[in-house]
C-alpha cells in the first residue's frame, strides 16, 4: 500500500513526460516524435534536480520544476470535472478561484515527491489518438513493482496536448476528488470547500517556508 501511495504521488512527473505528445499533423509539421518530446521534458526535470540539489536550493528547484510541469496540465478542465454538476451553478469568479486553489493543491501535494523519481522509471506502453483526445498508457517501476498509470489528454490549438485526468490502477484522480469535494459541499456548501482549500494551501506554504 505504501508503494502504491507514493507511486500515485509521482503521477505529476510521469504526466510531464507524456505531455509532449503531438497529433499526426503536429508531428509532421514539427518533425519531432512524441517520444522525443517526452524525453526532452524528462531530461529537463532530471537536469533541474541534478543542478539544484540540497535543501538550500529547494525553492528555486521546485519553482523551475513547476515551470516545466504546469503547462502540461489542463487544470481548468480537471477542476471542472472534479466539481461535476456543481461547476454549472457557481459564478465565474468562484470558478477562477477554485481553479487556482485546486492547481496549487495538486502542485504542493506532489511536487516534493517528484524529486525522488529517477530516470527510466516510466515506460510508455501505448497511445491512442481520437482527436481532440488521447489516452497514453504507461508503467511506473518503483522498488521492484510495476504500476500502470494512464493519462487522458485533451488537445487545444493554443496549448497543445494537456493532461486532464490520471488513472492509477483503474482509479481516476478526478473521480476521487469529485467524490471528496461532493461530500464537503453537501455539508458545508461550495464556500466551505473553498475555505478548506485555502486553509490547506496556506498550511502547505507555511511549512515550506
Amino acid at each position: 500500500m505504501r508503494k502504491l501511495v507514493l507511486c500515485s504521488a509521482l503521477f505529476l512527473f510521469s504526466a510531464a513526460v507524456v505531455g509532449g505528445i503531438s497529433s499526426p499533423v503536429v508531428a509532421e509539421q514539427d518533425a519531432v516524435s512524441p517520444r522525443g518530446e517526452m524525453q526532452t521534458t524528462l531530461d529537463s526535470l532530471v537536469s533541474i534536480v541534478t543542478e539544484y540539489k540540497g535543501d538550500s536550493n529547494q525553492k528555486v528547484r521546485r519553482d523551475k520544476m513547476r515551470q516545466v510541469i504546469e503547462p502540461k496540465f489542463n487544470f481548468e478542465e480537471m477542476a471542472k470535472r472534479s466539481l461535476g454538476v456543481k461547476w454549472k451553478s457557481i459564478t465565474q469568479k468562484e470558478r477562477d478561484e477554485f481553479v487556482d486553489l485546486f492547481s496549487e493543491l495538486l502542485a504542493r501535494t506532489y511536487l516534493g515527491r517528484i524529486e525522488k523519481v529517477e530516470k527510466n522509471m516510466v515506460e510508455i506502453k501505448s497511445e491512442t489518438l481520437k482527436l481532440p483526445r488521447a489516452l497514453v498508457k504507461t508503467v511506473v517501476t518503483f522498488e521492484g513493482d510495476n504500476f500502470p498509470i494512464d493519462y487522458k489528454l485533451l488537445y487545444e490549438a493554443n496549448s497543445g496536448w494537456q493532461v486532464y485526468d490520471v488513472i492509477i490502477e483503474n482509479i481516476g484522480l478526478v473521480s476521487n476528488y469529485r467524490s471528496e469535494f461532493a461530500g464537503i459541499i453537501r455539508k458545508e456548501d461550495f464556500s466551505g470547500l473553498l475555505s478548506r482549500l485555502r486553509e490547506k494551501n496556506a498550511k502547505a506554504e507555511k511549512s515550506a517556508a
